[in-house]
C-alpha cells in the first residue's frame, strides 16, 4: 500500500505532487491564441512517486522528474504529462515504495540499491539534434520521445560520458554545437570537472577534465562565442564533512569565487583562473565575448542559503541572499585575473531566461520571475529587462493568490529579430488550486496575456522548460 506524503511545505499547495499521467486534447483558453504562435512547450518538475523512506525528509530537488507538454497550433492548445521513466523510477515503480534515500543518500537508501545510478531526471528538457533530452545535474540525459513524452534511453554519447551532465547546457543557435559539463566528475564530492561539446550531429568533439579551486555545486555556467566559463561559488561540497557530522554541502564565504575560463576549442591545459569575493548563483540569463571582455547577465547574489555555514548557522538577509540582476565580468588582457561586477537592479528575480537564438552572443532583452517584496521563492511577477536603454524593467503580475514559473521566450513564426515574439509562463491559481498557462508579448509584457489556457489541474510548481518551434 502507497503510504501518504508527509506533511511538508514543499508536498503541499502548489508543490503538491499531481501524481497522474493526464491527456486533455483541447484546453479553454481565454483571449485569442496567437496565429503565429506555433510548437511545443515543455516544463520539467518534480512529482515524487512516493513519500519519503522511514526517518528520511524531503527535498523539493529529490522529486521524480514529470514533463508538462504544451502544444499549440491552429488556434488550439493540449497538455500532456509524463514521468520519466529512469532506472530509479522503476525499480521504484515495481517496489511501491520509495528505495532511494534523499538525493541518493546511501544512509537512507534500500541496500537493494547502493550500486544503482540515482537519476530524478527532474530539472530542465531541452531539445538538440532532434532529441529531447530530460536532465539534472547528477547523472546522465534521458532521451524522451517528442509527442508520445515516451521515455526512449539514457544518453551517453556512445559510452564516452561516464559521470553527470548540468541540467543547462548551451546550444548554440549559429554553430548547432551544444556545450556542457559535468561537476563532482572525478566521483562523488571531487572537484573535478569535464567540459564537453556536442556538434551540431550530436556527436561528442570535445571531452576535457580539470581541477576546480575546490569542490563546489556548480548548477549553471557561462558560454559565449568564444569561451566557457565555469564559476566556482563557495558552496562547497565534502565528505569528509559529512563523515564528522557535518552537512554535505557547506556555505564557507572565506573561499571566494573562482571562475576557469577555456577557449570553447580548448584543452585542460587552456584553463585560466581570475577570482573575486563571494558570489552565489543559480542562473545566468546570457553570455558573450567583446573584444578581450567576457559578460555574464546572471541572478546573482552575495550569500546563499541553499546550505548552511560550517557553524551550522544560515546566512540572512545583510549577507546579500536575494538574486538581482547583474553582470559579472573578466577581462583576458588583465593580468590581475579579477572579476569585475555591476548591479542593475535591486528587485529579487530568479529564472532569467533570454531569446535563445542569441545565447552565447551579445543581447539586448532579457525576462525572469521576481517579487516586489524580495522574498525567495513564491514569484508573482513576469519580468521584462532592456539592457540597451538603462536595464529598463517592465513587470506584469496576474493578482492575489498567483504564483509564477519560469518565462520562456518562443518566437513568431518566420520571426527574424529579437524579441519578436511570445513569453510563456506557467502559473498557480491559489484561488482555484488550478494552473493556469499565460502566453504574453515580449514585447509588451506590462499589458498582460494575450491569451490564458486554463488547466483543469495543478501543474505542480517545477524548475525549467523550453519552447520547440513547430
Amino acid at each position: 500500500m502507497t503510504r501518504p506524503m508527509p506533511n511538508d511545505q514543499f508536498l503541499q499547495g502548489p508543490y503538491a505532487p499531481l501524481g497522474m499521467e493526464c491527456d486533455a486534447p483541447d484546453l479553454i483558453v481565454q483571449g485569442e491564441l496567437p496565429d503565429d504562435l506555433a510548437g511545443t512547450y515543455y516544463r520539467n518538475g518534480p512529482d515524487p512517486l512516493h513519500a519519503p523512506r522511514d526517518g528520511d525528509q524531503y527535498h523539493w530537488f529529490d522529486g521524480d522528474g514529470m514533463i508538462h507538454c504544451f502544444n499549440i497550433e491552429g488556434g488550439r492548445i493540449s497538455w500532456r504529462n509524463r514521468w520519466v521513466r529512469t532506472r530509479k523510477y522503476e525499480l521504484e515503480r515495481v517496489a511501491g515504495k520509495k528505495l532511494y534515500g534523499v538525493f541518493g543518500n546511501p544512509m537512507f537508501s534500500d541496500p537493494s540499491v547502493i550500486n544503482e545510478e540515482y537519476n530524478t531526471a527532474n530539472t530542465n528538457i531541452v531539445d538538440h539534434n532532434g532529441r529531447l533530452l530530460a536532465l539534472m545535474e547528477g547523472a546522465l540525459a534521458v532521451e524522451m520521445e517528442h509527442k508520445t513524452l515516451a521515455t526512449r534511453k539514457t544518453v551517453d554519447f556512445d559510452g564516452q560520458i561516464k559521470g553527470p551532465i548540468t541540467a543547462h547546457p548551451k546550444i548554440d543557435a549559429k554553430t548547432g554545437e551544444m556545450v556542457f559539463f559535468g561537476y563532482s566528475a572525478g566521483g562523488p564530492a571531487s572537484k573535478m570537472l569535464r567540459y564537453n561539446v556536442a556538434d551540431k550531429d550530436g556527436k561528442l568533439i570535445r571531452n576535457e577534465f580539470f581541477d576546480a579551486p575546490y569542490s563546489a555545486m556548480v548548477h549553471d555556467f557561462f558560454v559565449t562565442e568564444s569561451h566557457a566559463i565555469f564559476p566556482i561559488f563557495p558552496l562547497t561540497q565534502s565528505i569528509e564533512r559529512v563523515m564528522t557530522g557535518g552537512p554535505m554541502m557547506a556555505w564557507e564565504p572565506d573561499k571566494g569565487t573562482h571562475f576557469g575560463v577555456i577557449p570553447r576549442n580548448g584543452t585542460a591545459k587552456d584553463v585560466r583562473w581570475f577570482s573575486t569575493d563571494a558570489k552565489f548563483m543559480f542562473h545566468m540569463m546570457n553570455a558573450w565575448t567583446d573584444g578581450s571582455k567576457l559578460h555574464a547577465d546572471v541572478t546573482g547574489s552575495n550569500a546563499t542559503q541553499f546550505a548552511p555555514k560550517t557553524d551550522g548557522t544560515m546566512a540572512d538577509a545583510s549577507d546579500g541572499i536575494a538574486p538581482t540582476f547583474r553582470r559579472w565580468t573578466v577581462d583576458l588582457s588583465d593580468n590581475t585575473n579579477s572579476i569585475k561586477e555591476a548591479l542593475f537592479d535591486d528587485f529579487a528575480c530568479e529564472f532569467p531566461r533570454t531569446d535563445d537564438r542569441l545565447a552565447t552572443y551579445a543581447y539586448r532583452h532579457g525576462y525572469a520571475v521576481g517579487s516586489p517584496s524580495n522574498r525567495l521563492g513564491g514569484f508573482t511577477h513576469v519580468v521584462h529587462y532592456d539592457t540597451h536603454n538603462g536595464n529598463r524593467r517592465r513587470t506584469w503580475t496576474p493578482g492575489e493568490g498567483y504564483l509564477l514559473g519560469e518565462a520562456v521566450f518562443a518566437p513568431r513564426v518566420n520571426s527574424r529579430s529579437e524579441n519578436d515574439g511570445y513569453l510563456i509562463v506557467l502559473g498557480f491559481n491559489g484561488n482555484t488550486q488550478k494552473s493556469e498557462l499565460f502566453i504574453l508579448r515580449a514585447d509588451d509584457v506590462e499589458a498582460g496575456p494575450v491569451a490564458t489556457a486554463m488547466i483543469p489541474a495543478r501543474v505542480p510548481m517545477g524548475f525549467h522548460g523550453n519552447f520547440v518551434a513547430a
